[in-house]
């Protein structure tokens, strides 16, 4: 029996949220974040009481993929108490929101612009994270470079393969231009659909 095939024969095909919530064991604010970001699907009834129809197969993959990446929440996003106010915030529900290849795909698009070559200045202005930063992930061998000193020079393919990386996606950072990055995923699935 599988970890979480349990969960069939407590519970019925479709769910509520106040079920939702229990399953997960989060937070009534948590359950309605994975539904309102598409984390896990859910279908809009429009009622007041029993809004949200939830397949148990998509709560049952959720918990699964959950085991492998660990929350699919940022940091502070639901919190009430304190808000997102000089917090760092963690864009790791990119990868869940979307598959590889439309993350692939997004990149690739917002890079379009740029040369096949890039320094490392290119590089913070892509991603958003400060130069101190993309030098740490070129001495941990994370984002390959050719080092020409004093420079350092950056395939464009090197990078595409990198922001796609849990490496990249997990960074906290409270830079504007890499919350805009990360966050425009979403924007640019919905203009898709």
């Amino acid at each position: 029996m599988k970890k979480y095939d349990y969960l069939r024969g407590l519970y019925p095909e479709t769910i509520s949220m106040d079920q939702l919530y229990r399953i997960c064991g989060i937070a009534k604010r948590s359950a309605a974040y994975l539904i309102r970001h598409s984390i896990i699907p859910a279908v809009d009834t429009g009622r007041k009481t029993w809004r949200w129809r939830i397949s148990l197969d998509d709560v049952i993959a959720y918990l699964k993929k959950r085991d492998q990446v660990g929350s699919m929440i940022p940091r502070g996003a639901v919190s009430s108490r304190y808000g997102t106010r000089g917090k760092r915030v963690s864009y790791s529900c990119l990868i869940i929101c979307g598959n590889e290849r439309q993350l692939s795909e997004y990149f690739a698009y917002i890079y379009s612009d740029y040369p096949d070559v890039l320094t490392v200045e290119d590089v913070v202005e892509m991603t958003g994270l400060n130069s101190r930063t993309i030098f740490t992930f070129i001495r941990e061998g994370k984002l390959k470079a050719i080092e020409l000193c004093p420079r350092c020079l950056i395939p464009k393919a090197t990078l595409l393969e990198f922001v796609q990386t849990p490496r990249f996606i997990d960074c906290k950072s409270n830079s504007e231009d890499f919350k805009k990055i990360a966050g425009g995923f979403e924007k640019w699935m919905d203009a898709k659909s």
